[in-house]
């Protein structure tokens, strides 16, 4: 089987259609008709981000990278530029940034009055600017013109219709807001923000930036001390169960992570939502959480001469189909400084591990193949959120709890 376009994953032609051809489909996966994927390459694509686009309807998919995108590592490039070409025109990608000067700097989409000082004066400070730029920009956008908020991190492996905007845009559905969930305490689930999904107007995006907003009002430059701030301290830390997600310590302080993570405590001070996808941590159970075991299964060769399937190719290709029949999307993080051994996105933003991404022949190469041209048979059910009992405040969305 032939396919139409020599670069659509950043590989030649050949190799892809020896990659479908030697090793057919994996079970759960069926192919993307090809008319209709973004046929250009990747160099057309990445001009094209780099230029506005008209906003027509909410089928919006919004991203940010605070230094632009000549400046993201080119795995991040490559993630988005897949969106690009997986989505084709019935999406269209936004890829922001804060740029002076840039024609897709965000104050050209948002006003400055959605943004904290810091923000809008370029005084945000310590390790986590860019993250926390991101998760300043990332509910106006949602709020103003609708469509999915994507973290640049992210690979998709899913039509955003099929995940859900099917559910979102029927008027007889019940449900106006999607995204993924994790247990951010034992038996407590937080809605993550690197995935979320909302039609423009929608009141609970609106009252999240506002808590959000809030924790940097007053001259804050920084997240440091979020976790205590009156709308949030009646919460306890977040501190995920990690024996129940086969994961490591974190090494971390608890209220570092709240403080990295004040975002998700801002959902959780609204949370009345449904989520209609299951979360993207399978893969990292499966890995320990390790950055390094991820980096060598996907560095390993899949296909060519001399390839043994040993047990390391076995977990490799494991890990690989995994991901592309079960999930809807994989984020890859940095995490807070000093949480776990290591992390994907950190040796691939290295300039020694630029290109492992998508080296021919490997299983990442395929993992990238994969998420542009498989598409999955496995049906996607609603769930809801759960949580246990536990108190109820009564009180503005701006108002602390008394104490």
């Amino acid at each position: 089987m032939a396919f139409p376009a020599t670069a659509m994953s950043g590989l030649p032609e050949s190799a892809v259609t020896s990659l479908v051809t030697k090793f057919g489909i994996p079970p759960g996966l069926r192919l993307v008709d090809p008319y209709k994927l973004d046929l250009r390459n990747d160099d057309e694509i990445g001009a094209w981000l780099r230029k506005p686009h008209p906003i027509t309807s909410d089928k919006n998919v919004w991203a940010f990278w605070h230094a632009g995108y000549t400046n993201m590592p080119p795995w991040v490039q490559r993630n988005v530029i897949n969106w690009v070409r997986r989505l084709g025109p019935e999406w269209t990608v936004h890829l922001l940034d804060k740029v002076p000067g840039s024609e897709t700097n965000v104050s050209r989409f948002v006003e400055s009055s959605y943004f904290p000082d810091a923000f809008n004066n370029g005084t945000m400070d310590g390790p986590n600017v860019g993250p926390h730029s991101g998760d300043l920009v990332r509910l106006p956008l949602l709020w103003k013109y609708g469509g999915v908020w994507i973290d640049a991190g992210t690979f998709l492996f899913r039509s955003i219709d099929d995940i859900c905007w099917k559910e979102i845009e029927d008027p007889a559905s019940p449900y106006e807001m999607a995204g993924f969930t994790l247990e951010m305490r034992p038996g407590v689930e937080c809605m993550l923000n690197g995935f979320i999904a909302a039609k423009r107007g929608n009141p609970f995006i609106r009252r999240w930036h506002d808590i959000y907003m809030a924790l940097w009002s007053g001259g804050v430059t920084n997240a440091q001390g979020f976790h205590n701030h009156p709308l949030l301290r009646h919460l306890p830390l977040l501190c995920p169960p990690v024996d129940k997600f086969n994961c490591p310590n974190l090494g971390t302080m608890m209220e570092t992570f709240s403080d990295y993570l004040a975002a998700f405590m801002c959902f959780e001070r609204l949370r009345k939502l449904v989520d209609p996808a299951p979360g993207d941590v399978l893969l990292q159970q499966q890995t320990n959480w390790s950055g390094a075991r991820q980096f060598e299964l996907l560095t390993a060769k899949r296909t060519g001469e001399g390839v043994v399937k040993d047990e390391k190719w076995q977990a490799a290709e494991k890990f690989v189909t995994d991901a592309l029949a079960h999930t809807s999307t994989m984020k890859l993080s940095h995490g807070p400084a000093g949480a776990l051994d290591s992390f994907l996105a950190d040796l691939w933003d290295s300039e020694e591990h630029r290109e492992k991404d998508n080296m021919e022949a490997t299983f990442a190469a395929y993992l990238r193949y994969g998420s542009v041209h498989f598409d999955q048979t496995r049906e996607m059910v609603p769930i809801k959120m759960g949580w246990p009992t536990e108190e109820v405040l009564t009180c503005g969305v701006l108002e602390p709890k008394e104490v």
